[in-house]
C-alpha cells in the first residue's frame, strides 16, 4: 500500500468520546463506542451508568453533523441511571465530553420529550447540519406489555467556544 507522499493532507480521525459529565445532573459516565443491531437499531449498552457514542455519526469536535450519545434510563439488573433526570435539563446547561485529550464543552439549547413514534432519527444522527451533541434516553410512562419506555427524551446542545 502506498504512503502518502511528500505535502499529501493526512487526515486523522478525530478520537472517540470516553467520558460525558453532565453538572446538573451530578453525573460523570464513561462512553463506549456503540454500532447498530441486525434490525439497524442503534446498540446501546446495557448497564445505564455506561454511555453508548453512535460510531458511525459524527465525532465529538467535529465541524458538522450530530453527536449522538444514549443510554439507558435504568436497568432490571442495574437500577437507575445517571441519565434518568435527563429530562429536567435547562436551556444553557453544560455538558462536557472528554475525547482523547481534549474536554469539549456544549450548552443545551432543546430539551425534547417525543413519543418514539415521532422521534426523527434523520435529525437525530444527521451527519450534514451544524456541529451538536443529541443526548437520547427513554422517558415517559413504562409499558409493561413491550418492557420499554413510550417516550424518548433528546436533549440537543451545541458546541462552547
Amino acid at each position: 500500500m502506498p504512503a502518502a507522499g511528500v505535502g499529501a493532507t493526512v487526515r486523522s480521525t478525530p478520537p472517540p468520546p470516553t467520558r460525558i459529565v453532565v453538572p446538573r445532573l451530578d453525573a460523570t459516565m464513561r462512553v463506549a463506542p456503540v454500532g447498530v443491531d441486525q434490525r439497524g437499531d442503534m446498540v446501546i449498552p446495557a448497564d445505564p451508568r455506561v454511555a453508548g457514542w453512535y460510531r458511525f455519526g459524527a465525532a465529538p469536535g467535529s465541524s458538522s453533523g450530530a453527536t449522538v450519545i444514549a443510554a439507558h434510563v435504568d436497568g432490571a439488573r442495574y437500577g437507575i441511571g445517571p441519565l434518568a433526570r435527563l429530562g429536567t435539563l435547562q436551556r444553557g446547561d453544560a455538558v462536557t465530553l472528554t475525547a482523547g485529550r481534549d474536554e469539549l464543552r456544549y450548552r443545551v439549547t432543546r430539551v425534547l420529550r417525543l413519543d418514539k413514534g415521532e422521534l426523527d432519527t434523520d435529525d437525530l444522527f444527521d451527519r450534514d447540519g451544524p456541529a451538536r451533541l443529541h443526548l437520547v434516553t427513554c422517558g415517559g410512562a413504562f409499558d409493561r406489555t413491550t418492557g420499554h419506555y413510550e417516550d424518548n427524551i433528546v436533549v440537543v446542545a451545541t458546541p462552547v467556544g
